[in-house]
């Protein structure tokens, strides 16, 4: 069982084996829907000798959970989890997009993650069942690198992708002789000079490449970029399907409501959660109730919203939802709160600005919801 729905995944790979697939794709839904795993199957199914990925996600948090879910429950299953995380890390270190100097020299960052790679395949090679201690500790090792903030977003301060990195990726792609998929994260939060060096890039497609953009708001999507893509919505899946999936692939004992809960769970101890769900209740409160959070308060909460930014709003929302539906909130309140959150969020994503203005605009804002 998949994380997106068979349906979706079927439609697709017919195209594939019929010749009829597209070479430029949407995949457009809601995060923890499956996107970005059923690209990742796609690419291996149609042999892609080069996946390019460029992020826009928190990839720490899948390596976080993969990582203590090794140390907790150590098997080849959990191994091979917190390998795939980290290569999936990796994969936004392609060749393509390095950049070099006068004398073509490695890029730091570029060089750390080789150092990695290595050590992920030294890790691939050692024996579950013989040298417990040995894959442990270099998983450790792995895993204390893997977090550097550099690593995470190749030294950038956002995922998205630049208008350098549509260049490196163009030039490279007419080079290529093999198969390949190029995987971009919200590509609607990019720069005007970036969507305009992709909208080139799509409108002439090389042959055997093939561009995934996974988007979770496609109407911010250039009109001229998405006419030029074949689209595919997707759906979370239902939340016993959905507990079906965590109990085959990660052996979970309770059931969760979200792929985003459980990730939460796993990549943070008891003590760190119950301080950020903390801090959630606290920005909530403030926004259903017009209080003015003191300086400390407002500093613990910036702290949680900073260290996970999306997953953090997502428990706000879901504190305002539960005011809204046992009937202490009113639904036009509800409703300008929500508007409110998720502004806050977007303007955070498209003009690069500070977690911590954005949140302090929705505060404002909030004091004039009736």
């Amino acid at each position: 069982m998949k994380l997106y729905r068979s349906g979706t995944w079927d439609e697709i790979y017919s195209s594939l084996r019929t010749d009829t697939l597209a070479q430029s794709l949407l995949f457009s839904g809601p995060r923890y829907s499956g996107r970005l795993s059923l690209a990742l199957d796609l690419a291996k199914a149609m042999g892609a000798e080069d996946v390019i990925f460029i992020p826009e996600r928190d990839l720490s948090l899948g390596i976080r959970a993969s990582y203590n879910l090794l140390n907790e429950k150590y098997s080849a299953r959990f191994l091979s989890y917190f390998i795939s995380e980290v290569r999936l890390l990796l994969m936004q270190y392609h060749p393509s997009l390095q950049s070099r100097g006068a004398e073509g020299g490695k890029d730091r960052i570029f060089s750390q993650a080789a150092d990695i790679s290595d050590m992920v395949y030294d890790l691939s090679l050692l024996d579950v069942d013989e040298e417990r201690q040995k894959i442990l500790k270099l998983a450790g090792d792995i895993y204390k690198l893997s977090l550097k903030s550099d690593i995470l977003f190749r030294g950038k301060k956002k995922g998205v992708i630049s208008v350098d990195d549509v260049r490196s990726i163009q030039n490279y792609l007419v080079r290529k002789k093999d198969r390949s998929m190029v995987i971009i994260e919200n590509i609607e939060d990019s720069t005007e000079a970036s969507r305009n060096a992709m909208l080139k890039v799509l409108e002439e497609p090389y042959k055997d490449t093939y561009f995934v953009l996974i988007s979770a708001n496609s109407l911010r999507i250039l009109t001229t970029i998405l006419s030029r893509l074949r689209k595919y919505s997707f759906s979370p899946l239902p939340r016993k399907d959905l507990n079906i999936y965590l109990k085959n692939n990660f052996l979970t004992e309770r059931d969760y409501d979200s792929y985003g809960d459980f990730l939460f769970e796993m990549s943070s101890t008891a003590a760190e959660r119950e301080i950020i769900l903390s801090n959630a209740s606290k920005m909530a409160d403030a926004l259903m109730n017009k209080k003015r959070l003191d300086v400390d308060d407002l500093d613990e909460v910036y702290s949680s919203l900073e260290g996970n930014p999306s997953y953090f709003i997502s428990l706000v929302i879901k504190e305002v939802k539960s005011e809204f539906l046992s009937g202490s909130l009113s639904a036009r309140k509800a409703f300008s709160l929500l508007k409110g959150l998720d502004d806050a969020a977007l303007s955070n994503a498209v003009y690069n600005q500070n977690i911590k203005s954005a949140f302090d605009l929705a505060l404002r804002e909030a004091s004039f919801v009736s």
